[in-house]
């Protein structure tokens, strides 16, 4: 079902490419979750949204770092559909993992998706949602992807925002695009030039610069 637009965080945004560049994986896995088959559904064929492009981040730390099978995120999702009615269950605020099982918040208890919705006592984070700051509705709104390492502590040096620099990866609190301070310092302007004409500081510019490079050989 083709989804419907509410916001601009919903309308076509960006490429494949483009996405799985900013989310750090291969641009044909990205494409295998894009579609009337796959998992997450765009605007538009082969033209993803801001709330896609959320979605694949909170995917990537199923598929690559707790290893679920996509029959089981899959069925997980569906039954979330059923309990919430919402049309991004991957963005779902309440959902979470173990590793092992998909869950979501109940009140005071936890619903194991993937083991017909039996109780379970959680002791994890979804460390990814974490990273998604949401609107007065709820609704995704902008994306702190992580620079190097996946940990709770991880700078919050970049932002995505579909309502910023069209979508495109800013240093955060600003509209200074991520590629520009790639690019300027693959020029060689040093890190303190560029930190004096940005008013930022310089851990902030080589976070930035230091995402861009891993995330083009992640592409």
């Amino acid at each position: 079902m083709k989804p419907t637009i509410h916001s601009v965080a919903d309308a076509p945004a960006y490429s494949i490419a483009q996405a799985a560049h900013y989310v750090g994986i291969p641009a044909p896995t990205l494409r295998d979750w894009v579609g009337p088959e796959g998992l997450i559904q765009p605007p538009k064929p082969n033209n993803l949204s801001f709330t896609n492009l959320a979605e694949a981040h909170v995917l990537k730390a199923m598929r690559r770092h707790h290893r679920l099978p996509m029959q089981g995120i899959r069925k997980a999702l569906l039954q979330l559909q059923r309990l919430r009615k919402t049309a991004h269950p991957l963005l779902d605020e309440s959902f979470s993992t173990d590793g092992i099982n998909l869950c979501i918040e109940e009140e005071d208890r936890i619903l194991n998706l993937t083991q017909k919705l039996q109780t379970e006592i959680r002791e994890f984070v979804a460390l990814y949602l974490q990273r998604i700051e949401r609107d007065a509705q709820g609704r995704a709104a902008r994306l702190y992807p992580f620079i190097s390492r996946e940990t709770p502590n991880e700078p919050r040096s970049i932002s995505i925002s579909p309502t910023v620099s069209f979508g495109k990866p800013v240093l955060a609190g600003t509209g200074i695009s991520t590629a520009v301070v790639a690019g300027r310092f693959a020029a060689r302007d040093s890190v303190r030039d560029l930190a004096a004409e940005f008013g930022v500081t310089q851990q902030v510019l080589e976070d930035a610069i230091r995402w861009e490079m891993l995330k083009g050989k992640a592409a």
